[in-house]
């Protein structure tokens, strides 16, 4: 619940002893920082008319594609589907990522399936709906795919001549760019600092900017491959290690420049992670169970932080697991107790002292609450309603500190 006050009463003064009040603050805020806290506890939305999430904003845009028929669709906030439009002589199509600003990026088909002939795709946020573009492919190429954006105006992708797909840079305004020459194979995510990583036989990371290129290689012996999902603004990727064995193959991995290769599951025929937020916190599939690794908290199965009030619902496919900064999750699941089936949104559940509604209580709370200080009828951060935001409402907030669920 985001803090608001229609009707701002006059407020005295921040008092003396408020320096000291503040200085205590920021000292237990330094100290939580690096103490384990409890998860969140999540409600569940769910999106109606779709199902095969992929991608989600930090304004909680998601987008997927549903199976039948084979279409891309975009849903803010938990609210209904709603089906990306087709250029003319298409009939198909599907969404991979979508960015801050709402641009979805994927690919449109003149058939039953982008699979077959697809061209790269992109749909542009305008008055009333969306703008689809077609971005095209490589000359004498057949079809194209893109896989994802920045907020910088890169999108990467694949361009096929029918045998070989070669990686590709579009662009709205230009033909697409041969990436062939970097080693890359499937890019797969590309982040602001317009760094790409992919699914080749080891992961690589094309600089954009630079254009130098890393192989990741694996995280040792007994590993045959990596292959990379996302990568984060600080760098940070998520992906799968594949091990030697066929029987056991699969494990969801981590990768950074100061931890190398981190292996995050046991190992599993479709093991894997998924997806990761700025924060670090990794979503991942093992076992036929989901999960999502906190940093700093431990590895949760997904179904055990859905509010028991709602009743149980069950996690479903090995795709999607998307998760964002304020640690919102899309995927696939199922609710018995309603018959739905398909496309959910799971938010946090704070607390009541979790004034912005993000999840957890932290800095931008204890922002909220001393800019209400003082005689204030009604505010949210009047915690014990005696219409003044003071010492106790302060000595409340500091106690939840960190806190996140119910």
């Amino acid at each position: 619940m985001a803090y608001s006050d229609p009707n701002p009463p006059m407020r005295t003064a921040l008092p003396d002893s408020g320096l000291a009040l503040l200085t205590s603050a920021v000292t237990l805020a330094l100290t939580a920082a690096t103490a384990t806290a409890a998860p969140p506890v999540y409600r569940a939305i769910p999106i109606a008319n779709a199902v095969g999430p992929t991608a989600i904003n930090e304004s909680a845009t998601v987008v997927g594609t549903n199976s039948s028929p084979i279409r891309a669709w975009i849903s803010s906030a938990g609210a209904p589907a709603v089906l990306l439009p087709l250029p003319a002589g298409m009939a198909s199509s599907w969404a991979h990522d979508v960015n801050e600003a709402g641009v979805v990026v994927g690919a449109v088909g003149a058939q039953y399936s982008p699979e077959f002939g697809g061209k790269a795709a992109a749909w542009l946020p305008v008055r009333g709906g969306y703008e689809v573009v077609v971005l095209g492919a490589l000359p004498g190429h057949v079809a194209s795919d893109a896989t994802a954006l920045n907020n910088v105006g890169d999108i990467v992708g694949w361009s096929s001549n029918g045998t070989y797909r070669l990686p590709v840079l579009f662009s709205l305004s230009s033909p697409p760019a041969n990436l062939q020459a970097t080693g890359l194979f499937d890019p797969q995510d590309v982040n602001d600092e317009r760094v790409v990583v992919d699914r080749s036989f080891t992961v690589k990371r094309l600089d954009l900017a630079t254009m130098q290129v890393d192989d990741l290689g694996t995280p040792g012996a007994g590993y045959l491959a990596t292959a990379a999902t996302a990568i984060n603004g600080g760098g940070t990727i998520s992906g799968i290690a594949i091990r030697t064995s066929t029987t056991c193959d699969r494990e969801a991995a981590r990768f950074s420049d100061s931890n190398g290769w981190e292996i995050l599951s046991n190992c599993g025929p479709y093991n894997g992670a998924q997806d990761l937020n700025d924060l670090g916190d990794v979503t991942l599939s093992a076992q036929l169970m989901h999960y999502v690794r906190f940093v700093d908290e431990g590895t949760y199965a997904i179904q055990s932080l859905i509010d028991e009030a709602e009743g149980p619902w069950y996690p479903f496919s090995f795709t999607g697991l998307a998760i964002n900064n304020a640690r919102e999750i899309a995927l696939n699941a199922s609710h018995p107790a309603s018959g739905f089936g398909g496309a959910v949104l799971l938010v946090p559940i704070g607390p009541e002292e979790d004034l912005n509604g993000d999840g957890t209580v932290d800095a931008a709370d204890l922002t909220i609450l001393l800019a209400a200080w003082g005689r204030c009828q009604g505010c949210a951060a009047d915690f014990d309603g005696n219409g003044e935001v003071e010492g106790p409402d302060l000595t409340r907030l500091l106690a939840a500190w960190g806190g996140s669920g119910r």
